[in-house]
């Protein structure tokens, strides 16, 4: 919980500083101009800088879609979901983006329980589930202090509803925390890889990738990483090819 709560302060002091940086509106000038590359310059110089903010990310996703580079785009689209996953114009240009690529990957189907539990877990930030938990679990002391040192009557079941719903969004906010930092996507970048069958030159072929698809990486041996594709076809490739996201 302490580790969330530290990431929490990071990109709440990162938006504050990009707001206030006169790099960023220089960038946007540009990118306005229709300089697209300069725009691109300054904007990697605020992310050298570790300021890290869903409206950087999402105006270099757009500024190297206009660049026709589809794989830098992919990965800047999805960086910016992974700070804010209902960005609707990220997940809209992300869409389009992925129309520009080789591979066409069709993901496993959810179960309906699995898509609801998930829609829930992503209607609020992370952040802002750690807020709710932690004003539902002052409500619930303040409900406790109420009920056992006055006279005043509250009914019994408001104290376990306040607690269940505080537990709640602790999970929902764990959930997300450990989607965002123990979970491993990552875009291609070369323009195609086989992908082996072990993490070996000598191992059999399996398919083969291409740049901007994404991918998650679910093991490493030295050099070659295991991934994983949205359809569930599994394999090892050299790390080399592939960005973290």
């Amino acid at each position: 919980m302490r580790k969330l709560f530290l990431i929490l302060s990071f990109v709440f002091t990162a938006s504050f500083l990009l707001a206030n940086n006169p790099l960023f509106e220089q960038a946007n000038k540009l990118y306005a101009e229709e300089e697209y590359k300069q725009a691109i310059v300054l904007y990697d110089s605020i992310q050298q800088k570790e300021l890290q903010s869903e409206e950087l990310f999402y105006n270099m996703g757009n500024a190297y879609y206009k660049l026709q580079n589809w794989a830098e785009s992919i990965f800047y689209y999805e960086k910016t979901l992974k700070l804010n996953s209902n960005n609707e114009d990220a997940l809209h240009n992300l869409e389009l983006a992925q129309l520009k690529i080789a591979d066409n990957i069709e993901a496993i189907p959810s179960l309906f329980f699995e898509k609801w539990i998930s829609s829930i877990i992503s209607f609020l930030k992370m952040d802002y589930w750690a807020i709710l938990c932690v004003f539902l679990l002052w409500l619930s002391f303040f409900v406790f202090g109420i009920k056992n040192l006055s006279n005043f009557q509250l009914p019994n079941y408001l104290l376990i509803a306040l607690l269940i719903l505080s537990f709640n969004t602790l999970f929902f906010a764990n959930k997300q925390y450990h989607e965002k930092i123990k979970q491993k996507p990552a875009i291609i970048f070369s323009s195609a890889v086989v992908i082996k069958s072990a993490p070996s030159f000598n191992a059999n072929d399996l398919f083969s990738l291409h740049s901007g698809s994404k991918i998650i990486i679910t093991d490493q041996i030295g050099e070659w990483v295991q991934i994983r594709i949205a359809n569930g076809n599994k394999g090892w490739m050299l790390k080399n090819n592939c960005k973290e996201i």
